[in-house]
């Protein structure tokens, strides 16, 4: 898993959002631990992950999001 620093002075706020498909509704988790929205993006991998599916986990802090990671669902999870 790639990772987001984190400063003790900087708070984070870690969003997984899973698309059925690409530009399609989005259903969206926020979590204030890296490692809560890391286990929820690799469950909802599990539980929905079909072809055309995409998830993304995002990290926020004054404003600016940051990717962590991203897969998409077609033929397997892949890491793009």
């Amino acid at each position: 898993m790639n990772t987001v620093l984190e400063d003790q002075d900087v708070k984070y706020e870690y969003e997984t959002e899973l698309r059925f498909r690409p530009g399609g509704p989005a259903v969206l988790g926020v979590q204030a631990k890296a490692e809560t929205a890391d286990a929820k993006f690799t469950e909802w991998l599990g539980l929905y992950g079909q072809a055309g599916a995409v998830l993304t986990f995002t990290a926020t802090s004054n404003g600016e999001t940051s990717p962590v990671k991203n897969r998409t669902y077609e033929g397997g999870p892949r890491v793009t």
